[in-house]
């Protein structure tokens, strides 16, 4: 007969297991696979250090645009697959960095998609080296500091505000609180002592009396590391990418200011406002807001045409407006993704416009026939138009080819020429593009027997000998060369050789073979040709000023200062021995050492 108590005894030895009385065995810690995380964000840092030095938008979307997502996309895969976190840990983590994703969106309005080019990247960088830096601490402390790593994300991205993307479609970032100061519309009611014609040392229209980027009949000191120009005044100027039309003791600009577009004038020497014009009218788009285009100064009078389609007539002493045409509703265009760019060409005659024509994306090119447009300039009276429908942000460019004066214009269709006068197509070459449209002046080479067309992307620039034979054209394609790429920075010519930009890239080829010369100073922005003393001016992105001598053998800076703040589009201008440069922020005038 067994003894109660033994029953007893092996009945709690068998439950023991059961109810776990002592203490439980730990369990194993948990130690993440960080190493796949660090071979995807290296390989994303690896990528976006070089396509942001590519000549092409192409490259540089791969990596600000296109990497980040990817490289988030991998993690994420990563995060949930392979990392080793627990489970519950691996569905809060992603929950909480979509949450910051979305806070951080919903805080840029206006830059939605381009504030994931810089949040992605910070974030899972961020992440993923404080999981690796700590990767030997208990997964609790771990978790606690990736958790406090995104927390501080979603505290600190909101303090920024992104104002525009530059030429690598990088954003350009300032503190919310930076506001630029906001700028009177009200007009002083002045009045400027013009004279009826441009003297020789004027500037009175987009790149200069020929559109070539040229001053002409000026030299200046190139000793700029000794005697730099003298600072004579500088102001803070409304949003967009004009250049200036300089006359006499003024000069002239279009500006956003508000919700107002304005024409100003200020007096050269000092800076200070003479006139102001203003419209009810605001452009934004993802590079920045306001007008494009630059004023044109003929027989006392100034044309000026807004990113909307608003082109003006003013009396320019005193900025009344003559009259008014909208673009837009006078041809088949809507405003373009870039706004209406084309600075007013004015013939004898006529104020010739490049509009676009494409009312419909889905038409294929040339199915209308009015991009180019001409208007009466003493009425305002709409006259002709003309041209293959086709994106483009080119100006229309007086020339004289074969010895018969016409009008260039170049577009996503290719190029096109004109009769001023009737607007009657001459000739073309088709050259279609679709991703990046055309956006620089067309270049007459070879004493006006040959147009250079620039392209950016991978179609590169085109050499076109233009001849008229027996009443009949002949354009003859003579080289095409992918190692000049110019997009938005426009080029010069001196003695032979062409001065400009492969992407953001300073370079020098030959105008007669497309050969490369050299490829130098990392500038974007813009530049001018000072013809007399064998420089160029370089007004880089950044806002820097350089002074670059125009050898074709090698590249030779020979000096660089800093000379506005912020991102620069805006064409510099030489003028009476002033230098006028300008962007979305300021604006300065310099005193060239003669």
């Amino acid at each position: 007969m067994s003894d109660p108590t033994d029953e007893h005894e092996e009945s709690v030895s068998a439950e023991e297991p059961a109810r776990g009385p002592g203490p439980e065995t730990p369990s194993a810690p948990v130690r993440l696979n960080v190493v796949p995380a660090v071979i995807i964000v290296a390989a994303h840092m690896i990528v976006l250090a070089f396509t942001v030095t590519l000549p092409t938008v192409f490259g540089n979307a791969v990596g600000i645009v296109v990497m980040p997502i990817l490289a988030a996309l991998l993690l994420a895969i990563w995060w949930l697959g392979f990392s080793r976190a627990p489970w519950r840990d691996r569905i809060a983590g992603l929950g909480i960095f979509v949450a910051v994703v979305a806070w951080t969106v919903v805080t840029q309005p206006q830059y939605q998609a381009r504030i994931l080019s810089v949040s992605l990247p910070v974030l899972t960088t961020g992440i993923v080296a404080v999981l690796a830096a700590t990767m030997w601490s208990a997964w609790p402390a771990q978790r606690t500091k990736a958790l406090l790593y995104m927390i501080a994300c979603a505290v600190i991205f909101p303090l920024f505000r992104i104002d525009d993307v530059g030429g690598n479609l990088a954003p350009n970032m300032s503190w919310r609180w930076s506001a630029p100061p906001k700028l009177a519309v009200d007009n002083p009611g002045g009045s400027a002592a013009l004279p009826e014609k441009p003297g020789p040392l004027d500037w009175p229209a987009f790149r200069g009396p020929q559109r070539d980027g040229v001053a002409r009949g000026v030299a200046i000191a190139t000793n700029w590391n000794e005697q730099l120009p003298k600072e004579l005044w500088r102001n803070p100027v409304g949003l967009g990418f004009s250049s200036f039309c300089a006359i006499g003791g003024y000069v002239f600009t279009q500006e956003q200011r508000g919700d107002t577009e304005v024409v100003v004038c200020y007096e050269a020497g000092s800076g200070d406002e003479v006139w102001i014009n203003g419209l009810k009218a605001r452009f934004d788009e993802a590079v920045g807001s306001g007008p494009r285009a630059t004023p044109t100064f003929d027989s006392g009078k100034l044309y000026t045409q807004g990113a909307t389609g608003i082109l003006q007539c003013l009396n320019a002493a005193t900025g009344e407006q003559v009259w008014q045409a909208d673009v837009a509703k006078d041809t088949t265009a809507n405003v373009p993704e870039w706004g209406f760019s084309s600075s007013p060409l004015v013939t004898d005659k006529f104020v010739v416009m490049y509009t676009g024509g494409v009312s419909d994306s889905r038409q294929e090119f040339g199915a209308e026939n009015d991009a180019v447009i001409a208007y009466d300039k003493s009425t305002g009276a709409k006259v002709w138009c003309s041209g293959a429908s086709a994106p483009g942000y080119s100006s229309a460019h007086l020339a004289d080819l074969g010895g018969v004066q016409q009008i260039v214009m170049t577009s996503g269709f290719g190029v096109q020429s004109f009769d001023p006068t009737t607007g009657a197509l001459l000739w073309e070459n088709k050259w279609p593009i679709r991703m990046n449209p055309r956006v620089v002046q067309p270049m007459i080479v070879d004493g006006g027997r040959a147009v250079l067309v620039g392209t950016a992307e991978g179609k590169g620039t085109r050499y076109l000998q233009v001849a008229l034979n027996e009443a009949k054209w002949n354009v003859t394609e003579k080289w095409t060369t992918r190692e000049f790429r110019p997009y938005f920075n426009d080029y010069v010519l001196h003695k032979g050789y062409c001065y400009g930009f492969d992407g953001n890239t300073l370079m020098c080829i030959d105008s007669a073979t497309g050969y490369r010369r050299w490829k130098g100073g990392r500038y974007g922005g813009q530049l001018l040709l000072i013809e007399n003393s064998n420089v160029l001016i370089v007004l880089s992105e950044k806002g820097e000023l350089a002074l670059v001598r125009t050898n074709p053998s090698e590249f030779e800076e020979i000096a660089r200062f800093q000379a506005l703040t912020g991102k620069t589009w805006n064409h510099p201008v030489v003028a009476n021995g002033k230098l006028f440069v300008r962007n979305a922020e300021e604006m300065a005038c310099f005193e060239l050492p003669g």
